[in-house]
C-alpha cells in the first residue's frame, strides 16, 4: 500500500524523541499529500518533538479538535463553510484549486463561465472536446461541476481519466481539446486558462492574490484550526505550517499558500496571540 494510502487511515507517529516529552497530534484533510506528511516528519525531527499525524479526512478531524483529542487541525472546506470556532481558533492557510486547461500550443488563453457551461453543461454546443479527471482522482470535477455547472450533470460527450498524467496525455492527442485537472497536473505541456464571469469581465489565473481574493472561483478553504488555549506553545509549529516549505510541500496536492504579504500577517497576529 502507498504511503498515501496508508494516511488516510493510520494515525502516525512521525518523530519520538529519545527523551519523551508532550506530543502535538495534528489532524486534517486526507488530500493533504505524502510531501506534506515527509515535511512534518522533517520539522519534528529537527525541533526534537512528537507529532502524531491523522489524515482520516476534515469531518473527523474537525471532531477531534473540538473535542480536545488533537491540537492542530489542517481542514479543507467549502468557502462558504464556517471552520470551527469558539474554543479553537480558524485561521485560513492556503487554497485547494482547480483549472480549466488546453495544450500549450493551443491559441485559447482564456474562457468564460458561459463558455465552460456550454463545452461541460448538457445545454450547450460541443465547440471542443471536453476532458475531465475523474471524480476518484481528486476534487477538481466535483468543484467544477459544483461552482460552474451549479451541482447539473455533465453532457455525455465529457471523457473522465483516472490521473492527472493521462488526462494531459489525452489533452495533448486530441484535436480542439479542452479539461479540468487539478493545478498541480496542468504544468508543462498545459496551459492554465484565465477564467472571467463574462466577455467584457476580466479574465484570472489562479495566483495567490486572486485566489485569496475570490476573484478566481475555483477554490475551497484550507484552514489551520488549533485549540486557542494551546497557542502559545504551538508557536513553532503553526510557523512552519506557514512557510515557504510547507507551502512546496503542499503544491504537488493543487494547493496554492496565502500571498506573502498576508502569510506575514497572519504570522505577526499569531505571534501577538496570548
Amino acid at each position: 500500500m502507498r504511503l498515501d494510502s496508508l494516511l488516510s487511515l493510520l494515525t502516525i507517529v512521525l518523530f519520538a524523541p529519545t527523551t519523551p516529552g508532550a506530543e502535538i497530534r495534528v489532524v486534517g484533510s486526507d488530500l493533504l499529500g505524502v510531501d506534506f506528511a515527509r515535511a512534518l516528519a522533517e520539522f519534528a525531527r529537527q525541533n526534537d518533538t512528537t507529532v502524531k499525524l491523522d489524515l482520516r479526512g476534515t469531518r473527523p478531524g474537525a471532531d477531534d479538535l473540538e473535542a480536545g483529542r488533537a491540537d492542530v487541525g489542517i481542514l479543507l472546506l467549502p468557502a462558504a463553510e464556517t471552520p470551527p470556532a469558539g474554543a479553537v481558533v480558524s485561521r485560513t492557510m492556503g487554497y485547494y484549486v482547480a483549472v480549466v486547461a488546453v495544450p500549450a500550443g493551443s491559441p485559447l488563453t482564456l474562457v468564460t463561465i458561459a463558455q465552460l457551461r456550454g463545452t461541460f453543461g448538457q445545454a450547450g454546443p460541443k465547440d471542443r472536446t471536453p476532458f475531465a479527471l475523474a471524480p476518484a482522482a481528486g476534487l477538481a470535477w466535483p468543484l467544477f461541476q459544483h461552482v460552474i455547472l451549479q451541482d447539473a450533470a455533465p453532457k455525455s460527450a465529457v471523457e473522465f481519466s483516472p490521473s492527472g498524467a493521462a488526462l494531459a496525455q489525452r489533452l495533448l492527442t486530441t484535436e480542439n481539446s479542452i479539461g479540468v485537472t487539478g493545478l498541480a497536473a496542468a504544468g508543462g505541456r498545459l496551459r492554465v486558462m484565465a477564467m472571467a464571469d463574462g466577455p467584457t469581465e476580466p479574465a484570472y489565473l489562479p495566483t495567490p492574490e486572486n485566489v485569496h481574493s475570490g476573484a478566481y472561483p475555483l477554490r475551497l478553504v484550507l484552514y489551520l484550526s488549533f485549540t486557542r488555549a494551546k497557542g502559545p506553545e504551538l508557536q513553532r509549529l503553526l510557523k512552519f505550517l506557514l512557510s515557504d516549505e510547507t507551502a512546496a510541500a503542499l503544491a504537488p496536492a493543487d494547493f496554492v499558500p496565502l500571498p506573502v504579504g498576508v502569510r506575514n500577517q497572519l504570522v505577526f497576529e499569531l505571534e501577538e496571540m496570548k
